[in-house]
């Protein structure tokens, strides 16, 4: 491939990727790497679409790997620096942030990415001081604001956050960092209780999101899965000869507990909680190829044998070991395997699933109001949209209770905030666990938390996220018919 055609290249996947088609993007980047294996723009743009899926080792050896061949591009340290940040390899993430403005002593992303880590490591202030003489100057730009807004937010300032992140909305930069400034500013504005503004500021940033929202296909996908997994599909279905009973899946929607629960669960000595896994659904999507099927995923579950099963959940075993050996039950919260419930009761008989569920109206605002990774489907960006994915998750985990024979804890959130010992009580025995006393002291624990829950599970139990929907309360009207809707048809 020749330079221009490669930088040509290169430019479409920018383009792909403003576009919000990440899928394009990833497989525009490995076409282009077969090509030309030392193309550095290519390995740091895969990086940085790998770490969008969550596959965050993949993403930081392909941005070192970029760093190696062009150890004088500053963005690529910094790209480097925001996996290993996500990753939370906070440490390592500062050092290359340093070494970025070793490079360019005023580079904002740099600086920008350094303030986020702080205010992760609960150090608002510094990550203020870092960021105060630019502030203080008015010469911050866009990702400086952001980083700055959650700053003074997590420090209480809420005006100043707001009035930093005011300067910037019509700011041009790439959708993902002018969403996050969207977000940033209604956070200021929900804590500083100014609820409308707040409102405003959610959906704004989920506009700034380019990529469609399809509820049609979204259903259909759920409606496939319950006719392909229908109860004489899961009678035939062979089951691993597998006795293992290391595997919970916790699962559910976004901002149901989940965090909460995997907390409690990691705080039992004998217990691991190994975060949001990719391991199930890459035996999913790969599982046509796995088995030898000419069927797709997922009409090709009829033609499993026993030794594919026996294969598929050794694979996912072998995975949750990696990360804990010693450990006697590992949680793996990857929330959207609830629709992979068929293929795991097929692969590990004896895993335990837990289902997270929390009022529908407080899970579907936070779900609104905050911002979740790229490439997380658009429908959460749109009220009418994210009612009826719940309403298509509600429909299938129902169905999955009907068909599978392996038990689901139900675990209600406002149960657990009301009675903690209780819940985790009857939620030990339910995963096989003796009581122990950490796990109503989860709080105190050490373990660092990657998702949007991390403050939350580091300090003990509250009330105060119940009932938070009604401060949005004369907006969600489109939101409140899909689910009345969803209430009526069950």
């Amino acid at each position: 491939m020749t330079v221009s055609r490669r930088n040509t290249a290169i430019g479409e996947v920018l383009d792909l990727l403003n576009a919000g088609d990440m899928h394009a993007a990833r497989l525009l980047c490995r076409q282009i790497l077969e090509s030309d294996t030392r193309s550095h723009q290519a390995m740091a743009q895969l990086g940085q679409l790998e770490s969008m899926r969550g596959r965050h080792d993949q993403a930081a050896t392909l941005l070192a790997r970029a760093v190696a061949l062009a150890p004088r591009v500053v963005r690529y340290h910094v790209k480097l620096g925001d996996v290993l940040a996500t990753a939370g390899r906070n440490r390592l993430a500062l050092l290359r942030y340093d070494k970025a403005l070793k490079l360019d002593a005023g580079c904002s992303s740099a600086l920008a990415g350094k303030a986020h880590v702080h205010c992760r490591d609960r150090a608002p202030d510094k990550a203020r001081r870092l960021l105060a003489p630019y502030v203080e100057a008015g010469t911050e730009d866009i990702s400086m604001a952001v980083a700055w807004a959650s700053a003074a937010t997590g420090g209480g300032d809420y005006e100043q956050a707001i009035e930093v992140a005011s300067r910037h909305v019509e700011d041009e930069a790439v959708w993902p960092i002018r969403q996050s400034l969207w977000f940033a500013l209604g956070a200021a504005h929900e804590k500083a209780g100014n609820y409308d503004e707040a409102f405003e500021a959610y959906t704004r940033g989920n506009k700034a999101d380019p990529a469609p929202v399809d509820s049609a296909a979204v259903s259909e996908s759920f409606d496939t899965l319950k006719r392909i997994f229908d109860r004489d599909s899961m009678r035939a279905l062979p089951r691993a000869s597998i006795d293992s009973e290391l595997a919970v899946a916790i699962v559910g929607v976004y901002r149901s507990g989940s965090t909460l629960v995997e907390q409690i669960i990691d705080a039992h000595p004998k217990a691991h909680g190994a975060g949001e896994l990719s391991l199930l659904a890459d035996l999913v999507s790969g599982m046509s190829r796995r088995i030898g099927s000419t069927l797709p995923y997922p009409q090709c579950i009829r033609d499993l044998e026993p030794d594919d099963v026996d294969a598929l959940g050794r694979t996912y075993l072998d995975g949750l070991r990696s990360l804990a050996p010693s450990a006697q039950r590992i949680c793996d919260k990857q929330l959207p395997n609830f629709a992979h419930l068929g293929v795991l009761g097929a692969i590990l008989p004896r895993a335990r699933i837990i289902h997270t569920r929390r009022d529908p109206l407080d899970t579907c605002v936070s779900c609104y109001v905050n911002r979740f990774p790229v490439g997380t489907p658009a429908v959460f960006g749109d009220l009418r949209a994210l009612g009826m994915y719940y309403n298509d998750y509600l429909a299938l985990m129902e169905h999955w209770r009907e068909v599978l024979d392996e038990p689901m804890f139900e675990l209600v959130y406002e149960e657990l905030v009301q009675d903690l010992e209780g819940v985790v009580r009857r939620l030990l025995e339910f995963c096989g666990l003796d009581w122990d006393d950490r796990c109503v002291r989860f709080f105190e624990s050490n373990r660092q938390v990657l998702t949007l829950s991390r403050d939350q599970v580091n300090r003990p139990i509250y009330r105060s996220s119940m009932g938070r929907w009604r401060r949005f309360e004369r907006h969600l009207a489109p939101l409140r018919e899909v689910l009345a809707q969803g209430l009526r048809s069950a």
